[in-house]
């Protein structure tokens, strides 16, 4: 399922002495089975972007295309049911998106919306939960009492239900150790594996480097870059224009290039570069 976006503007507050422009003239395509990664400062229009994609928020002007859906200023998908199911969002603060008593009934509500009777949504409940790291003794459990690490698990379980062909989570990891990180994202690449869409809004660009095919970076409103992951990081004077640090392992390349080496910036892993380096020594 591609993604399509054709000069989006969203101006929130419109007409009023708060009026802010968000998104300006976006141009997007994300192709499906895309891993892809979202990144740019705070305010760049990130998350305004990603809230167009299931029509939580409509464009100002332009035209959205999630396939066959078509989303614009004045035209809602007439159902918006169908469109939710499809493009699963995980905001960046999970207890938006948790509202039942329990974190069983929190994730079930999806697939009963959808049509799946008691007992096949509590299948499906006790089998995402169990691949975000969550056993069934959470079940009973009110999902306020959770740590923020644990609501983000509910969150994305609760989405994972509805079996969505576009996934897009904001700051997936945030409040997760480094092992659970790894986990999800893991979790998240398997996925795509299977041929859905997997969006991650992240500042982590050594998360980015390891998980994502492509980057779109915003910039006050725009899409300045929409290249593969590789590409972008060899743009050193670029992102550090952006505030945008480079992955670990891209940045001791870096360091080492400018001391006379030459390592390819699209080693992505410890074992490659050492390979590299080894292999320079002894020419």
């Amino acid at each position: 399922m591609s993604i399509e976006f054709k000069s989006v503007e969203h101006t929130y507050s419109p007409d009023t002495p708060f009026a802010y422009h968000a998104l300006k003239g976006v141009d997007l395509k994300i192709k499906k089975g895309t891993m892809c990664a979202l990144i740019g400062h705070t305010g760049s229009g990130k998350s305004t972007l990603i809230q167009h994609i299931n029509a939580l928020l409509l464009p100002t002007a332009g035209e959205v295309n999630i396939e066959d859906v078509i989303i614009t200023a004045t035209d809602k998908p007439s159902s918006l049911k169908g469109l939710r199911k499809k493009a699963g969002l995980v905001f960046q603060f999970p207890e938006y998106q948790l509202f039942e008593e329990t974190i069983l009934k929190d994730v079930i509500f999806g697939p009963k919306n959808f049509g799946a009777t008691e007992e096949e949504a509590t299948s499906i409940a006790k089998e995402v939960l169990s691949l975000v790291g969550l056993d069934e003794s959470y079940l009973e459990r009110s999902p306020f009492e959770l740590s923020g690490g644990q609501k983000r698990r509910v969150a994305i379980a609760g989405i994972l239900a509805m079996e969505p062909e576009i996934l897009v989570l904001d700051e997936p990891t945030a409040g997760l150790d480094p092992q659970g990180a790894k986990d999800m994202l893991d979790l998240f690449k398997r996925i795509n594996e299977t041929g859905k869409t997997v969006i991650i809004v992240s500042h982590d660009m050594d998360q980015v480097l390891s998980y994502c095919d492509e980057v779109i970076v915003m910039n006050k409103g725009k899409v300045e870059e929409h290249v593969a992951t590789s590409e972008l990081f060899e743009k050193v004077d670029y992102l550090s224009s952006l505030s945008i640090d480079l992955p670990t392992i891209t940045s001791f390349i870096h360091q080492l290039n400018q001391n006379g080496f030459h390592i390819d910036h699209s080693i992505k892993n410890l074992n490659e570069l050492a390979k590299a380096i080894r292999g320079e020594i002894n020419e």
